[in-house]
C-alpha cells in the first residue's frame, strides 16, 4: 500500500466555501474514482488555512490509474473549475507504511 498525502493551503477565508464545495461536489467524484479516502482534516494551529487529504492505493500504478481517471472526467474539472481559486499552493507526497504502522 502507498498513501498519498495531498496538503492544500486556501485564501484566507476560504475554507468554509471550500469545504462546503468539496463536500457537495468533490467527495463524491473522488471517492467514487480513488476508492479508499483515509482521511480528510484541516489545520487549527500552526499554518492555518490548510486541508490535508490522505489517499489509500496498492501500488504506484494503481494510483497513477485512478487519478489518470478522475483527471478525465468533466465533472471533476468543473469542480476544479469552481474550487481551484482558492487555493494558493499544493502538495503532494507519497508515503509507504513502516513495518508496524496500522495502515497497511
Amino acid at each position: 500500500m502507498i498513501i498519498e498525502k495531498r496538503t492544500y493551503q486556501l485564501k484566507p477565508g476560504a475554507m468554509p466555501e471550500f469545504l462546503a464545495i468539496y463536500e457537495a461536489e468533490g467527495l463524491q467524484l473522488q471517492s467514487a474514482t480513488l476508492g479508499r479516502l483515509l482521511g480528510y482534516f484541516v489545520s487549527e494551529v500552526g499554518e492555518l488555512n490548510r486541508v490535508v487529504q490522505l489517499w489509500g492505493f496498492d501500488t504506484f500504478e494503481d494510483r497513477v490509474q485512478r487519478r489518470a481517471a478522475l483527471s478525465a472526467k468533466p465533472e471533476w474539472r468543473a469542480f476544479l473549475a469552481k474550487a481551484g481559486g482558492m487555493v494558493i499552493n499544493q502538495e503532494n507526497e507519497l508515503l509507504t507504511p513502516a513495518p508496524f504502522s496500522p495502515l497497511k
